[in-house]
């Protein structure tokens, strides 16, 4: 399977680092960590530039190729837009599910996110039941909820895993909690409502696959700058009269984290162009995820160590990538939970 991008993919993610560049310095992220109105502006831009018509990319001349190029430059960006609870979580159950009346307006720009997170489960599910037309349940951990018009989650009902949207107001209830990155904050949700859209999605995993990818791609982008910033401090910090990264232990660690890179977008590349497949989807989808979490990780945390003392200070921005790539780690599965899940059904179920 060819998975590399094509000429015109590439350009659009020239184009995309390009204005990110431009329209989401360095310390966009940092900004938005103090003051809560901070996203509004960039997420007008991306409104306005037409990045949320991914939302539904079958539909246009783009892809889920090019989704994943856009979320990943706005992970290396960590841009504090929801960006990737619109477009990525959301909007792929919204697919799943065919809603294509919500994908619409998703796509013109309102901010969704994804519920699936039932409280003490480290697997997405369905947190919600849905009982004479109500809807009930908690989430955990919701990304970007007390930003979102629109909430989509998964329901257990009479028929069936069905795929339910709910918009913010009565019976929606928001449990703010202390989030781990104020600039793309997380919190708890408690529903008791009727639904303004609901369809049937066949099964939990299958409406999960999409937005499993998405997020692998959002922390390859993480993973990437980290190791970029990581590698750049080692060529110009000197020690003893040479470069940092002239010793073993930073540029061996700094190799490793470039072999866990490229692992992880492969993956991720490659899951995105299986999508269609039911037989293969969610396999690749939660591989890809797994591996992106761990090279996010690992690119956050070496950077870091290879920065020193100066790492561990809030003016600089690595602790901007820990945030990012811990709080999305942990979204839609940990590492852990999702390779032991694989493993589980690969040998047939056994514990």
């Amino acid at each position: 399977m060819d998975v590399g991008l094509t000429s015109e993919q590439l350009a659009l993610r020239d184009t995309v680092r390009a204005i990110l560049r431009a329209e989401c310095p360095a310390d966009a992220a940092r900004h938005a960590v103090d003051d809560p109105e901070r996203w509004l502006t960039l997420w007008k831009t991306v409104v306005d530039l037409g990045w949320t018509e991914l939302a539904a990319p079958d539909t246009g001349e783009f892809g889920p190729v090019e989704l994943m190029v856009v979320l990943e430059e706005c992970g290396a960006a960590i841009a504090p837009i929801p960006l990737l609870s619109s477009v990525g979580l959301a909007a792929g159950v919204l697919r799943a599910a065919s809603l294509t009346d919500v994908l619409a307006d998703v796509a013109a720009g309102a901010v969704a996110t994804l519920a699936v997170h039932s409280p003490g489960q480290r697997l997405p599910g369905a947190p919600m039941t849905l009982e004479h037309g109500r809807l009930r349940g908690r989430a955990v951990a919701v990304p970007n909820v007390t930003r979102a018009e629109l909430i989509v989650t998964l329901a257990n009902s009479d028929e069936g895993p069905v795929a339910a949207v709910v918009r913010s107001g009565d019976g929606v209830m928001i449990v703010p909690g202390e989030s781990i990155n104020p600039a793309q904050p997380a919190a708890d949700l408690e529903l008791d409502t009727a639904p303004v859209a609901v369809a049937p999605v066949g099964t939990c995993e299958a409406a999960l696959a999409a937005p499993l990818v998405a997020v692998a791609a959002d922390l390859v982008g993480v993973a990437s700058a980290a190791l970029k910033q990581s590698v750049e401090h080692a060529k110009t910090r000197r020690q003893f009269g040479v470069p940092i990264g002239a010793f073993q232990g930073i540029k061996h660690a700094l190799a490793d984290n470039y072999v866990s890179v490229e692992r992880a977008r492969s993956l991720t590349y490659a899951a995105a162009t299986q999508l269609d497949d039911p037989g293969v989807a969610w396999t690749s989808a939660a591989l890809a995820k797994a591996a992106a979490a761990d090279a996010a990780n690992a690119c956050a945390r070496t950077n870091v160590q290879v920065h020193g003392a100066l790492g561990q200070t809030w003016e600089h921005d690595a602790h901007l990538y820990v945030r990012h790539a811990w709080q999305h780690a942990a979204l839609l599965g940990d590492s852990r939970a999702l390779y032991h899940e694989v493993g589980r059904r690969f040998a047939g179920g056994a514990k």
